[in-house]
């Protein structure tokens, strides 16, 4: 599996890489970006070289273009190259807000599979990738 690693916060970013590597176990790939302009990039780059991420794990509150914004600007993407649903990557959203109007953007606009508030524990992550049978 390869996963993008989408939050400003370098402690966060760390945190995130080290719950996910003990869930997926330690031969998943897993990126990190600190911006979502940063996040487009590296999304970009995986898909032309062949190597698409799996799921991402986007923060909202990001510095330049929120979260949100690159997840939809990803989705644009995807629909430009007219990938299916199975093609697409999985995106979980991560928040410390509890906004509905912001979860709904989420799930109905970048078409996210979860919205996880913070703080975010290994219980929360573990739970969310079996549910959608990512582990």
């Amino acid at each position: 599996m390869k996963i993008l690693v989408v939050e400003d916060s370098n402690t966060s970013r760390m945190y995130l890489r080290e719950i996910l590597r003990d869930v997926t176990g330690r031969d998943t790939e897993i990126d990190c970006a600190a911006s979502g302009e940063e996040a487009l990039e590296k999304y970009e780059q995986g898909r032309l070289a062949g190597k698409s991420y799996n799921l991402i794990f986007m923060d909202i509150i990001l510095p330049g273009m929120d979260g949100l914004q690159a997840l939809e600007k990803i989705r644009d993407i995807e629909q430009r190259n007219k990938l299916s649903e199975e093609e697409k990557t999985k995106a979980i959203v991560t928040t410390a807000l509890d906004d509905d109007a912001k979860a709904t953007r989420a799930f109905f606009q970048c078409e996210a599979i979860s919205y996880i508030t913070k703080p975010i524990t290994i219980e929360k992550i573990r739970s969310e990738l079996d549910k959608f049978g990512l582990i």
